[in-house]
């Protein structure tokens, strides 16, 4: 808290040296990330103080976020674009003014959308390899890590930044004024469900869990 109370009110040239200074080296995006929440959290009592109000909160966190981008190496695609939106979810929610272009509802969009690796064909592609090998591999009663690579597919992860990131983007998805951004996650949001495990995947799941409760 006393590292927020100091960092707030820097200007952006001195908040990234004071961030390159001060950030932990064995876990700085820990450390910003912490920061980040307690922009983000009303709670917290310096959020009351003077000087610290909702517009200088915001452009607190797009420094934040910038010098993750900037400054980290190889930052997680999926949190640092998640807390992106997180914050710019809160900026509209909260009714926000003066919001910094990295968090203005077009921008974070766009920015989920640019960590898709995967072509709509290809997503849904992906989407069906990984339900029919859980469905064999769950029919065919395999556990542990002879399931976990029974169920494994090229390019997985691929699959899951988006699954991941586009039920956060469709929050967004009344809010974004450029035609093309809106167009494209309109097109993804069209295909989630066909990205998506499946019903016939969550049941056997489910039983599956259910039966090793009750064998407990």
């Amino acid at each position: 808290m006393i590292d927020y109370r100091t960092l707030i009110g820097l200007d952006s040239i001195e908040l990234t040296d004071a961030l390159r200074r001060n950030a932990p080296p064995k876990a700085p995006g820990q450390w910003i990330f912490a920061l980040l929440d307690i922009t983000c959290t009303d709670y917290y009592p310096v959020n009351q103080e003077p000087g610290i109000n909702l517009t200088v909160r915001l452009l607190f966190a797009s420094r934040l976020l910038d010098f993750v981008d900037q400054e980290l190496r190889a930052p997680d695609p999926i949190i640092v674009t998640r807390a992106y939106m997180k914050v710019a979810r809160k900026a509209i929610e909260d009714g926000a003014h003066e919001v910094p272009p990295s968090l203005q509802t077009d921008a974070v969009v766009a920015r989920a959308l640019q960590c898709f690796r995967l072509t709509r064909a290809q997503a849904l592609e992906v989407a069906e390899a990984r339900r029919n090998r859980h469905l064999d591999a769950l029919t065919a009663g395999l556990e542990g890590e002879e399931f976990r690579r029974a169920v494994r597919v090229d390019r997985e992860s691929e699959l899951v930044t988006i699954t991941v990131l586009l039920p956060d983007a469709s929050w967004f998805q009344e809010k974004v004024t450029d035609r093309n951004i809106a167009g494209e996650l309109k097109e993804w949001l069209d295909i989630y469900s066909g990205l998506e495990l499946g019903d016939a995947v969550a049941n056997l799941l489910n039983r599956r869990r259910r039966g090793r409760q009750e064998g407990a």
